[in-house]
C-alpha cells in the first residue's frame, strides 16, 4: 500500500504527522511543536520527542487515537458508503472528514489549507430535510463542513447564534452538536426528549453539563452546546480533548469490554485533581444507575488535555435506557459498569454503591451521605420535570413523549432509587 500523510494541528498550530504505511500508523511531533514553552503530548502515551511513535502488529495507540475521533456503527457505515471507501479505512475517512472533529484537532493532507469559513443559514425545512435523508445521506454537507464526531448516533455540527442555527464551513468551528430521533425508533422512541430531560435532570441533580435544548421541524432534534469550544463568536477557541478510550490508548471497541469502576480510577489519577474528580465520576456513577443508563461507557466521559495538566470535561450522553428493554425485564438489563458484586440494575444495594465509593478513595461516611442525597435528588427533580412539561402547550407526539417519562419516572428512577 502507498504511503498516506495527514498533517495534525491543534487550533492552526502544526503539531506532527500522521503516516500510514502497510497498515502501521505512526505519529511524528513537529520540531517547531516541540520547542514551543507551551507544548503538551497530543496523549498520556505520546509523550515529547523527536523519534516517531510507531504502532505494532498487536499495540496500535496511535491509530486508537485517530480513529476513535471517527463516528461509530450505523454513523459509520454511512460515512464510508457516502465517501467510496471501507468502514475499516480510518485513514482514508480521516482525509477526508478530519478537519473538525472533537477537541482541538484538524487532520488535512500535506499543502492543504481550510478555506475561509462562513455560517449558511439553517432553515427549519432544510433541517427536517437532512433529517428525512437518514441514512441515506449524512446530516452534514461535505462540501461545506468536513467534519467527525465519534458516537454511534447521526449527528449535525451547527452553530447557534441570536435563536438561529447555521452550518458553518472551512475554518469556522461549530458551536453546538444536533442530534436527531434514534436511527431505530420502533425499538428506541422518543430518545430526543429522554435525553433532553435527563441532561436537566443531571444538572439539577448538580452534575456539571453543557447547556441543552430541543426542536421540532416538525421532526425532533436535540441540541447540546460544546463544552470543547470556548470563547464567543466570532472568537471561539478550540479546546484539545481526549475521551476516556483516548486517554488510555485504547481502542473504541474497549468502551464497554473496560468500562469498569478500576478504569475509571485509572482515569481519575491521571487528573491534577483527585479528589474533585472521584467525587465527580461518583456522583456521574450514581446518577446513571438511578436513570437507568446502561450506555455509560468510557466514550462518554471527555477531559480536557493541556499545559495545566488534565481535567474532567461535562458530562453528556445521559439517557435512560432500561425502559427499552422487554417488559419486565428492565432490572434484567447489564449495568455500564459492575457495581461492587452487581452486574445487573436489579442486583445493585447500597454496599455495592459504598464499594464503588471506596474505590474511588471516598471516606464511607462521605459516600453514603452522596448515595442517598443523590436517590432523593433524581426523584425529586424528575417528577418536578415532567409535571412542567405536562403543563406545557401540546405539540404533535407530545402524549407519546410523556408515556415515556413517566416510564422512566417510575420504571427506572422509582424502582431503582428504592433498590439503593
Amino acid at each position: 500500500m502507498t504511503e498516506r500523510r495527514l498533517n495534525v494541528f491543534i487550533s492552526s498550530t502544526l503539531v506532527g504527522e500522521l503516516v500510514e504505511n502497510n497498515g502501521l500508523w505512526l505519529f511524528t511531533y513537529d520540531e517547531s511543536w516541540l520547542n514551543s514553552p507551551n507544548a503538551y503530548p497530543l496523549a498520556p502515551y505520546l509523550s515529547l520527542r523527536s523519534a516517531p511513535h510507531v504502532d505494532t502488529g498487536s499495540y496500535r495507540p496511535v491509530q486508537w487515537l485517530f480513529d476513535n475521533l471517527l463516528p461509530e456503527e450505523a454513523a459509520r457505515v454511512l460515512l464510508a458508503r457516502d465517501l467510496k471507501t471501507s468502514t475499516e479505512d480510518a485513514f482514508s475517512m480521516l482525509e477526508a472528514i478530519g478537519a473538525e472533529s472533537a477537541g482541538a484537532l484538524s487532520l488535512l493532507a500535506p499543502q492543504q489549507n481550510l478555506a475561509t469559513g462562513k455560517y449558511v443559514p439553517l432553515s427549519n425545512d432544510e433541517i427536517s430535510r437532512r433529517i428525512r435523508n437518514l441514512p441515506r445521506m449524512p446530516m452534514n454537507d461535505r462540501s461545506r463542513k468536513r467534519m467527525s464526531l465519534a458516537g454511534a448516533q447521526h449527528k449535525m455540527l451547527v452553530v447557534s447564534h441570536q435563536n438561529q442555527l447555521f452550518e458553518p464551513s472551512g475554518d469556522y468551528p461549530s458551536t453546538h452538536i444536533l442530534k436527531p430521533e434514534h436511527s431505530q425508533p420502533d425499538l428506541y422512541p422518543f430518545t430526543v426528549r429522554n435525553e433532553f430531560f435527563c441532561m436537566r435532570l443531571a444538572r439539577l441533580c448538580g452534575l456539571d453539563v453543557p447547556e441543552v435544548d430541543i426542536g421540532y421541524v416538525p421532526e425532533a432534534y436535540y441540541l447540546v452546546e460544546r463544552f470543547d469550544r470556548v470563547g464567543a463568536l466570532p472568537d471561539l477557541q478550540r479546546l484539545h480533548v481526549l475521551d476516556g478510550c483516548q486517554m488510555l490508548g485504547l481502542s473504541a471497541g474497549a468502551k464497554y469490554r473496560l468500562s469498569t469502576v478500576d478504569t475509571l480510577v485509572k482515569l481519575q489519577h491521571l487528573c491534577r485533581s483527585k479528589a474533585k474528580t472521584a467525587l465527580r465520576l461518583f456522583r456521574w456513577i450514581l446518577f446513571n444507575f438511578y436513570i437507568g443508563n446502561g450506555d455509560a461507557h468510557l466514550k462518554n466521559l471527555t477531559f480536557v488535555f493541556s499545559p495545566d495538566g488534565v481535567e474532567l470535561m461535562p458530562h453528556y450522553d445521559l439517557l435512560s435506557t432500561i425502559i427499552y428493554e422487554p417488559l419486565g425485564q428492565h432490572l434484567d438489563a447489564e449495568l455500564s459498569q459492575p457495581l461492587g458484586n452487581a452486574q445487573y440494575f436489579g442486583q445493585v444495594t447500597v454496599q455495592d454503591l459504598l464499594a464503588v465509593g471506596e474505590a474511588f478513595g471516598l471516606r464511607g461516611k462521605v459516600a453514603a451521605k452522596e448515595i442517598s442525597f443523590m436517590a432523593k435528588q433524581v426523584s425529586e427533580h424528575s417528577a418536578s420535570l415532567i409535571d412542567e412539561y405536562a403543563s406545557s402547550a401540546n405539540h404533535a407526539g407530545k402524549s407519546g413523549e410523556l408515556r415515556m417519562l413517566r416510564q422512566i419516572q417510575h420504571l427506572a428512577i422509582g424502582e431503582l432509587t428504592a433498590l439503593g
